[in-house]
C-alpha cells in the first residue's frame, strides 16, 4: 500500500508536467501554420526564432502555474475515486487549460491563442496525463475479470 502511495505521488506530478509540455508543444504545432516563409536572410530567422521562443516562453511562465490548481483538483478526484477513463483526464485537460486563458484580462498583452487551440492542446495534454498516470489512478488494483 505505502508502495503504491510513493508511486502515485511521483506520477501525477510526472503526468502533469509531462501533459504541460505535450499541450505547449500542439500549441507550439499549431500556431506555426501561421508563419509566412521567410528569405534566407539571417537576421530575419534570427529575429523570427527570438520571437517565437519569447512567446513560447512567455505562456509557459505566466500560464502553467495558473493551470496548477484545477490540475491538481482533478487529479485528486481522479485518485480519490480511481477515475482510471482517457475521457475524464482528456476533459479535466481541456477544462485545466481553459480556465487560465478564459480568466486573462481582455488586455494581456501575451500571446493570443483561439478557444478550439487551447481546448486541443488541453486535450493532448489530458491525454499524455492519462497515459502516464492515469491509466492506473487510485490507491485501489484494478479489478481482475473472475475466470472460471
Amino acid at each position: 500500500m505505502l508502495a503504491r502511495l510513493a508511486a502515485r505521488l511521483l506520477l501525477a506530478p510526472l503526468g502533469f508536467a509531462c501533459g504541460v509540455l505535450a499541450g505547449f508543444a500542439m500549441l507550439a504545432f499549431l500556431t506555426s501554420k501561421d508563419l509566412t516563409p521567410i528569405s534566407a536572410l539571417p537576421d530575419e530567422i534570427v529575429l523570427l526564432g527570438y520571437d517565437m521562443s519569447v512567446s513560447a516562453a512567455t505562456a509557459l511562465f505566466l500560464l502553467a502555474p495558473l493551470m496548477a490548481a484545477p490540475a491538481i483538483v482533478a487529479v485528486l478526484i481522479a485518485e480519490m475515486f480511481s477515475i482510471r477513463s482517457w475521457a475524464y483526464h482528456a476533459v479535466a485537460g481541456a477544462v485545466t487549460a481553459t480556465l487560465p486563458w478564459a480568466l486573462s484580462p481582455s488586455g494581456f498583452d501575451g500571446p493570443i491563442f483561439t478557444a478550439p487551440e487551447v481546448v486541443l492542446c488541453g486535450l493532448v495534454g489530458g491525454l499524455v496525463h492519462w497515459l502516464i498516470a492515469g491509466r492506473s489512478s487510485g490507491l485501489a488494483r484494478r479489478a481482475e475479470p473472475l475466470r472460471d
